[in-house]
């Protein structure tokens, strides 16, 4: 297990050298231009320093200020950053050092969040640790660190907290769901399986559901509100057009024409049913295979098919279930065979892939990408959300060189991949037969009978 510490280190540590290396100043790349933890960053300077980081002022602000100091301009969008009040203290904390430290000490905190990943991973699973490191290195680091996203920490946390209910450490479990809230629509399905299906973990939940509400209270009553309120609903329906990036069930059926009332309504609905699915199905796996972890990754994989707002980033958490279930099926089979290519699906950040200049401008309809929008200037007091969504409303289907068929074919191996893993899940539940080990026990006593 030290070597494979020690080789996953050296792998994701290669990783932050190759990302920090690509440093220069004026030159936009994931270090000067960050873009998801620029706007992290600024919402949290925005709550530290007495703003409202839910609005376009002071944030757009520090979003260009940022860019400038990093030689480079604003293109006019403001990226909100929407995260619970709890998450942006955490933030606000974080900017307090200067944005160019504060993004080389983000990137090398998801680097060593992706190698104890992979630590955990290889725990869970009982896989060779290169194995799970290859899988992860694209999926979880490649595809969010360009971007300076939260799911490398997320996804570390939501692992702990697996290890953890499989040892019955119902803290350490509580623990590791309190972090990944970090993304609360992603970790939402993390608590209610260790709620269900972790007895031990259950008083700890409740206790960190409590801190977590406490902070968000101390950084303002009316931030919650308006969080629930507007933020919420707002991002939800901010990338509905944006069928490019998204994953989402709401963004496939705004594509295929359906009114946006509805498309909200089956987002919603695709997320609450594959919610109840994935806790269902995890707590019987967790049974048959005398293992808690299960009730924690598996109702997150499910979660990923279907819902208002997704991207290719966060379909890694379906990572943990998939290879836990891999490594519990007989070698040599065809479901075992189909798994392992569903896991190479998984693995490979497709849309990340499409959106790399290398791929990205030899599209014979590159040249043909209408120019930005010129858009009405939102007031200081508006929504970032708001402004956001006007944004992509009028430049998401003008950015990308790719048609519709084009844009899902890159995304057929993801859903592909995931759905057959959820398949297998399913079937190896029993939910499909409905017989349970017990009546397979009894079953058997009575033929001997």
């Amino acid at each position: 297990m030290a070597r494979g510490f020690l080789a996953a280190l050296a792998a994701f540590g290669a990783l932050y050298l190759a990302f920090a290396g690509l440093y220069r100043y004026g030159v936009d790349g994931p270090v000067t231009n960050s873009v998801d933890f620029r706007a992290f960053y600024c919402a949290g300077q925005a709550l530290r320093t007495g703003g409202d980081p839910y609005r376009l002022e002071p944030t757009k602000s520090c979003q260009v200020a940022t860019l400038t100091e990093n030689g480079l301009s604003g293109n006019g969008r403001t990226l909100p950053a929407p995260f619970p009040p709890y998450g942006l203290s955490f933030f606000a904390l974080i900017s307090l050092l200067p944005i160019r430290a504060a993004t080389q000490a983000w990137l090398a905190a998801s680097v060593l969040a992706l190698c104890c990943s992979a630590l955990l991973v290889g725990r869970l699973s009982s896989l060779n640790i290169t194995a799970v490191t290859l899988a992860l290195l694209g999926s979880v680091g490649f595809a969010s660190l360009v971007i300076g996203q939260v799911v490398p920490i997320v996804f570390c946390a939501a692992v702990f907290a697996a290890v953890r209910a499989r040892h019955g450490d119902g803290r350490g479990a509580a623990l590791g769901a309190a972090v990944a809230a970090l993304e609360p629509h992603m970790a939402l399905p993390l608590w209610l399986g260790l709620f269900a299906g972790v007895p031990a973990a259950r008083r700890s939940l409740l206790v960190a559901a409590a801190a977590l509400v406490a902070i968000s209270l101390l950084a303002g009553p009316a931030l919650s509100l308006e969080y629930f309120r507007q933020v919420l609903p707002l991002h939800a329906r901010s990338e509905l057009y944006n069928f490019s990036a998204q994953y989402s069930a709401a963004a496939l059926a705004a594509v295929a024409g359906i009114a946006p009332n509805i498309d909200a309504a089956i987002g919603l609905g695709s997320y609450a049913i594959m919610l109840v699915l994935g806790i269902v199905v995890g707590m019987r796996l967790a049974r048959r295979h005398d293992d808690p972890a299960f009730a924690a990754v598996t109702p997150m994989a499910a979660a990923l098919l279907g819902g208002e707002f997704l991207h290719i980033t966060q379909i890694a958490l379906a990572l943990p279930f998939a290879l836990i279930l891999y490594a519990r099926l007989p070698r040599r089979s065809l479901v075992s065979a189909g798994v392992l290519v569903a896991i190479v699906a998984l693995a490979v950040p497709w849309e990340t892939i499409a959106e790399l200049p290398i791929v990205w401008d030899r599209h014979p309809m590159s040249h043909a990408v209408g120019r930005r929008p010129v858009l009405q200037p939102a007031a200081p007091a508006d929504s970032v959300e708001v402004s956001y969504g006007q944004y992509i409303d009028a430049f998401a289907e003008r950015i990308d060189p790719r048609s519709i068929p084009e844009q899902l074919a890159w995304k057929l191996p993801t859903w592909l991949g995931l759905g057959f893993v959820l398949c297998v899940g399913l079937s190896a539940s029993g939910a499909l037969t409905g017989v349970s080990r017990k009546a397979l026990y009894r079953r058997r006593l009575v033929t001997r009978a």
